[in-house]
Parts: structure tokens; C-alpha cells; sequence
């Protein structure tokens, strides 16, 4: 296992191989294997870059990404409004209408109803892509008109968990109330517990609590 100091170090030598970050100002500091991110970046998709790129260390215990996002030239918010509605009004997936869009400094207010957790996770991925977009509230309300019993779909998600690379040797509990999933217990990796998350994302709710532990080395 690497102290943290050469964790660190592994991290910015990545991040400057690497095309999509080498330009941007990010600091890297590591403490007990868990790598903090501060800086910023020129759009959204660099700030996720940075975190995927940081939780694919092994040693990497969980990533706190503190980056902002500031694009390299203003873009009025009005144009950034219409930008993102054009945006959401053409992908096949996302019903447009029942979807209203506000800006205020780069920031991206989007409110209404969709009709399952896919097409609210869609909608808020479009709005990220746009051009001079700083940050993402993400208000949508998932219209459920077959919500199933809390206990079966807990009794669904663990077994989707238990067939799911990497994890059916883990013990992962999961527990849903309100519309909101929670998943806890520990696994080895940190890669172990983002497949937990996006195992659980399969399900339509509206909201995913990852309380899952990192176990040391």
C-alpha cells in the first residue's frame, strides 16, 4: 500500500497525462487515502473526468471533489436558458414540456415533472454538456404510478447487488423509504462501492444515499 504523499503524487503525474485535465488548475491533497480535489476546471465534464480518473487509483479509500466549474468565457444566462431547452427538446428521451429551465450566474435551475429516475438523470446529464453551464440544481419530480412496496424492492436491489461483478461476495444492505434508497455495509474498493450506487440507479426513485465504508487494506 502507498503512503499518501506518493498516492498524491501517482494522482498529479495522471491528471497531467492526461489531455483533458492537463491545462486546469487542480490541486490534489491526500489524507488517509481519501484525495481531496480543489481548483477548477473549464466545464462539468472535466470536474467528473477528475473524479473518475482519481477513484480508479485501488489505493484511493474516496474521492471529495471540490472543484468549480468556470468556463473560459461568459455566456449570458439567457442564451445558456435557451441552449439548454434546444438541448433537452431534442434528445429522444426527455419530454420537454413538462420541463422548465432557469439561469441565474451559470447556474442551472431545472423544475417540473418527467416520468421515471432515467429521464430526470438524462435531463440534468443534457443541461451539464451545455456550453458556459457552471452547476446543475436539479429539481425534477419523477412521476411514479407503480411505486412498489419498499420491502420487495429492497429484496430486488440486493439481488441485483448479489449477481453484480465485483459485489456478490460483499454484504451490502439496503434499506428504502420515501422515495429514497440507502445503501450501507463495507466493501473493499472504492470501485466496489460506485458499481453498488450504479447498480441501485437502476431502480426509479427519486434519491441515493451511499453509506457504504471503504475497508483499509
Amino acid at each position: 500500500m502507498v503512503t499518501d504523499k506518493e498516492l498524491g503524487k501517482l494522482i498529479k503525474q495522471a491528471i497531467l497525462r492526461d489531455e483533458r485535465l492537463s491545462f486546469q488548475t487542480i490541486e490534489v491533497s491526500v489524507d488517509d487515502r481519501i484525495v481531496t480535489l480543489t481548483g477548477s476546471v473549464q466545464t462539468y465534464r472535466r470536474k467528473l473526468a477528475a473524479q473518475e480518473l482519481v477513484s480508479s487509483f485501488e489505493d484511493c479509500r474516496d474521492v471529495v471533489n471540490k472543484l468549480t466549474v468556470n468556463p473560459p468565457s461568459s455566456i449570458p444566462d439567457k442564451e445558456i436558458t435557451n441552449n439548454v431547452g434546444a438541448a433537452l427538446d431534442s434528445h429522444a428521451d426527455i419530454t420537454k414540456e413538462t420541463i422548465a429551465v432557469s439561469v441565474t450566474a451559470g447556474l442551472v435551475s431545472l423544475n417540473g415533472n418527467v416520468g421515471s429516475q432515467w429521464e430526470r438523470i438524462v435531463a440534468e446529464d443534457v443541461a451539464r454538456s451545455v456550453r458556459g453551464v457552471k452547476d446543475v440544481n436539479n429539481f425534477l419530480v419523477v412521476n411514479l404510478p407503480d411505486k412498489m412496496e419498499d420491502k420487495r424492492l429492497e429484496q430486488d436491489i440486493e439481488e441485483a447487488l448479489s449477481q453484480a461483478r465485483g459485489l456478490k461476495d460483499e454484504k451490502i444492505h439496503v434499506a428504502v423509504s420515501g422515495g429514497v434508497i440507502v445503501l450501507s455495509g463495507k466493501v473493499p474498493s472504492l470501485p466496489q462501492k460506485e458499481m453498488a450506487e450504479r447498480v441501485a440507479r437502476q431502480f426509479r426513485l427519486w434519491e441515493i444515499r451511499n453509506e457504504i465504508v471503504v475497508m483499509d487494506h
